[in-house]
């Protein structure tokens, strides 16, 4: 009997966490991704249906970048997609060293004025 190593949760991190999510997307590993998020933030599928999303809008030149706004630390993923951009904000949060993405909608977009 093996017992399976699964990653820790979150990233070291806050690049780490940008790094870990650009191999998540890039490798279309939605459990990785899943992982990724804090998971009182998000529904057990919500990586899955992001990384869907992103095919359905073919998207490319995808770029993530790390931004900070009123004291707040933001991943924001930005593409190219068959019907214009594509931007993706998330809230970057930390707990107990570990980092991670917060699902939770924005109700405002930082740096999701143009490309």
């Amino acid at each position: 009997m093996s017992i399976a190593n699964e990653p820790p949760e979150g990233s070291a991190s806050a690049n780490g966490l940008r790094s870990d999510v650009v191999q998540a997307v890039q490798g279309q590993d939605a459990d990785r991704l899943q992982n990724l998020f804090h998971k009182e933030t998000v529904a057990d599928d919500y990586a899955k249906s992001v990384l869907s999303r992103l095919k359905e809008a073919e998207s490319s030149d995808t770029d993530l970048t790390l931004h900070e706004e009123n004291q707040k630390q933001f991943l924001v993923l930005k593409g190219k997609s068959t019907d214009g951009a594509v931007c993706v904000p998330w809230l970057v949060t930390e707990e107990d060293g570990r980092w991670y993405l917060d699902g939770t909608p924005l109700l405002t977009a930082p740096s999701c004025n143009g490309r």
